[in-house]
């Protein structure tokens, strides 16, 4: 995971992030005769020339007269003898624009990051990784036309002896329109292009007029967390942040810059994007000395889940200008108020206007309410609640079973949230305001309520985001494990007596999808068990709870000496219990550290193993 962003930022770096990925394939030397002029000596020298055109008008777009010769990105002059229709493209970005100007049928080579349209390597060939080309295969197409960015300057020699080659290099909204209406152009429609422009200009000024005369909150773009990276001036990030109604912190450098902690917390952001290949999650934000800002502290860091409609120089960065606008203005978008949504009990709540003022009765639903962007809302929470740190400064309402009604009601909230647990309260605090029942039993009872919460609080997006994030790390995890042999796994949750959690628990689920085998998945809850029946099930692995009231060396002096656990070694201990137990977006840290102790091989997890000495007693 981490080498894959690496990646990404060595490609964010070398063109601008026009695309999501970097390949690695070496290319080879293929001949031919030269059908372009030669490329400018460098990549620096040439990156930042718009492109000009010359040839046919756009009166003439719809029956081109060819030759055409054109001004490309590297301010090279390419002459294209006849209407391309055997095409490579070596970007991503660059297929997504001739999808939208109606050429992909054209296409016949596509890089192994193309990803969009849906099945766009269906019936194509892939030409290697973006910025490293195959040239021999390349060659083996026989393009009339290979369109590539600066990344790939250095097989320009090799490129132009196939096919006449373009670069397309646009580095900031303008010229994405420029690249546009350059293969435009080149392809011999025009008025496509002046179409898909006039559309995009039309999206953005749409986009820009709902965000414009709100206030302006700065933000900060993590484009990778170490060392410390953003975007800067002449970025589409720092184009698409302006025209959502943010002010990016960093806009007085220029391009990819690395920035120090010192400086982001001297421009204390309002709102920090994170996207899933920066190498930083939202949990690591509330760790990490970002923790300090006022994005932190109110709850306003964002996963941007679709990072390519961001990244990549196409006609869909007005699907990421969209996405940054909300993330930044949700309120400009507004909610469907009054709503009226079903909760996790079947009752019908009516909302009247978007909640301002949120109480909340679980620890839980207060960390969802910071992942989705709302947590600047929350005005009341329990004792219980520690995460993020940031609420330790919020006014506390009573326990976890037993708020105290007097004082939610003196917070004047216009939401309450709460869980089945409270529902004996209920007549009470429907009497101070609505009041959303959440009560998830399962991972898809936590996505389900993510996503109820976002609705409710007019942070939809936010809340798709996060799920998102969650089902792909979900995934990730899953296929590393699917294949692998099963262990029986037995989790403590508490010692004396022993309890265990069964069918229907969070514990439970979290093992069978970490690739273990629940000792006790046939009993239903967290149920109680004895030691024989332990014993008769023989655990592979045994996993303690931080607070189970019992220590893995501790075990030695019991009579599971000899399970196969203790035998082995193979003892754990969860280091934060509420990852696991909580029913929260931070659910997936816990069952990537369960994957860690039930497969350390895969996932490279180095434990120190339980050693119990000789004389260890077994009488428990």
């Amino acid at each position: 995971m981490k080498k894959a962003a690496l990646l990404l930022i060595v490609l964010m770096l070398g063109v601008a992030l026009a695309s999501g990925c970097i390949g690695s394939k070496t290319a080879q030397t293929s001949s031919s005769s030269p059908a372009v002029t030669s490329p400018a000596s460098t990549v620096s020298e040439s990156t930042n020339s718009q492109a000009s055109f010359s040839g046919t008008s756009t009166a003439e777009a719809k029956t081109p007269s060819y030759p055409i010769t054109v001004t490309d990105f590297a301010n090279r002059k390419v002459t294209i003898m006849k209407e391309p229709r055997r095409i490579v493209s070596l970007a991503p970005s660059i297929t997504e624009t001739l999808y939208f100007l109606g050429a992909l049928d054209r296409v016949v080579g596509v890089t192994q990051f193309d990803d969009y349209p849906p099945n766009v390597k269906e019936g194509r060939t892939i030409v290697g990784g973006f910025g490293s080309p195959n040239i021999e295969v390349i060659a083996s197409l026989k393009p009339d036309l290979i369109i590539a960015t600066s990344m790939d300057m250095r097989y320009l020699n090799q490129l132009q002896q196939i096919a006449p080659v373009i670069v397309i290099d646009p580095k900031n909204i303008d010229e994405i329109y420029t690249s546009i209406e350059l293969l435009g152009k080149v392809l011999g429609d025009e008025v496509r292009a002046e179409k898909v422009v006039s559309e995009m200009k039309a999206k953005i000024s749409e986009i820009s007029s709902r965000v414009k005369g709100l206030p302006e909150p700065g933000v900060f773009y993590i484009v990778w967390n170490n060392p410390l990276m953003t975007a800067g001036a002449n970025t589409f990030i720092n184009d698409l942040i302006r025209l959502a109604g943010g002010r990016n912190i960093f806009s007085d450098i220029k391009g990819w810059k690395s920035v120090s902690m010192e400086q982001v917390l001297a421009r204390n952001p309002g709102i920090i994007i994170l996207t899933p290949h920066c190498g930083m999650s939202v949990s690591d934000v509330y760790k990490s000395e970002l923790s300090k800002t006022d994005a932190a502290k109110h709850g306003r860091v964002i996963m941007i889940e679709n990072e390519n409609v961001l990244v990549r120089p196409s006609p869909r960065i007005v699907e990421g200008l969209e996405e940054l606008a909300k993330a930044i203005h949700p309120e400009a978008f507004g909610g469907k108020y009054p709503l009226t949504v079903t909760d996790f009990e079947g009752r019908k709540v009516t909302i009247k206007n978007e909640p301002r003022r949120i109480v909340s009765l679980a620890p839980s639903i207060t960390e969802t309410l910071f992942y989705i962007g709302a947590g600047d809302r929350v005005v009341g929470v329990t004792t219980f609640d520690d995460y993020p740190p940031q609420v330790k400064n919020i006014t506390k309402i009573g326990g976890f079973s037993n708020p105290n009604i007097e004082v939610i009601a003196s917070l004047r909230p216009d939401l309450i949230i709460g869980t089945s647990m409270h529902l004996r309260y209920l007549t009470q605090l429907q009497q101070i305001a609505p009041v959303i029942i959440v009560d998830p039993k399962n991972l898809e009872g936590i996505y389900r309520q993510i996503e109820l919460l976002g609705e409710v609080t007019n942070r939809e997006e936010y809340a798709r985001n996060v799920v998102d994030h969650m089902k792909a790390k979900v995934q990730e995890i899953t296929s590393m494990v699917r294949n692998q042999t099963r262990p029986k796994v037995l989790f403590i949750t508490w010692w004396n007596p022993v309890y265990v959690p069964g069918n229907g628990t969070f514990q439970g689920q979290l093992i069978e999808l970490a690739g273990g085998r629940n000792i006790f998945s046939d009993l239903k809850g967290w149920a109680q068990v004895n030691m024989e029946q332990i014993l008769a099930r023989n655990p592979d692995i045994i996993i303690l709870s931080a607070h189970a009231g019992i220590s893995a060396e501790e075990l030695c002096r019991t009579e599971l000496v000899r399970t196969n656990a203790v035998k082995n070694g193979r003892v754990f201990t969860i280091a934060d219990d509420n990852v696991i137990s909580r029913p929260g977006p931070r659910i997936v840290e816990g069952l990537e550290e369960l994957a860690e102790f039930i497969h350390p091989d895969i996932f490279k997890y180095r434990f120190q193993p339980l050693k119990c000495n000789a004389t260890a007693s077994s009488s428990g």
